[in-house]
């Protein structure tokens, strides 16, 4: 039996890197013309240490980097800017149930993603707006840009280390497919708002089926263990 592809990891770390790079494409042509010469701002990438993936059974999945190309023109003058952030990618195997005979194996249905976006400062003023998002904002693009999430409902909402600094996290539940053959299942999201580490802003979130409660102490685990090149 081959079975299709989950995609609760691209519902979750793809949407992730969605949020954060339209985010900052809508900002980009507030940015002033400064010569011929590209701007290029590049973040360093945040990632979780591997004692802490082995203590909460994550494996990493994927860190890499994603890159935002824009030429803006007004007035007969043109600039070019590329913005690269970094996706650090997690996931867990989980025992779902009665899920796991239809499937004949254990499923990554949790996950985690650390994403690291620069500040974008020019001539003093940064035009990065994901440090003054929410995690309630953060949610809301995120649904935006990823079709297959229901309605996203915020139930709770509490403060987490990230990154070495306190954030607030919000926590949302939604439905979103699991497998290309149409299973949807009930979704826990912790979204972390945006801390700032050195020249970057640090994004934090986590996912995991909602019938799997005890699931939530390793993703704030993994908020706090988020480490941060500065």
């Amino acid at each position: 039996m081959t079975t299709p592809e989950p995609i609760t990891r691209r519902a979750c770390l793809g949407a992730a890197g969605v949020t954060a790079a339209s985010a900052l494409a809508g900002c980009l042509d507030m940015i002033p013309f400064v010569g011929d010469d590209p701007l290029r701002f590049e973040a360093k990438p945040a990632s979780v240490p591997t004692n802490v993936l082995e203590e909460t059974g994550y494996e990493e999945h994927e860190i890499g980097e994603m890159t935002v190309t824009e030429t803006f023109e007004a007035a007969g003058q043109s600039q070019d800017v590329e913005v690269t952030n970094w996706l650090s990618e997690y996931d867990r195997a989980l025992d779902l149930g009665p899920l796991d005979v239809i499937l004949e194996e254990r499923v990554q249905a949790a996950v985690f993603t650390a994403l690291s976006t620069p500040q974008v400062d020019v001539l003093g003023q940064t035009f990065n707006p994901v440090g003054d998002m929410s995690p309630r904002e953060i949610a809301d693009m995120l649904q935006d840009h990823y079709e297959d999430f229901e309605d996203l409902e915020q139930v709770d909402e509490t403060e987490a280390t990230l990154a070495g600094q306190t954030t607030d996290v919000a926590e949302f539940e939604t439905r979103a497919e699991l497998l290309s053959a149409g299973m949807t299942i009930d979704l826990t999201l912790h979204i972390a708002a945006a801390v700032e580490s050195g020249d970057d802003f640090i994004i934090g979130i986590g996912g995991h089926p909602s019938v799997l409660d005890d699931e939530r102490e390793h993703i704030y685990t993994l908020f706090a263990a988020v480490e941060h090149e500065r």
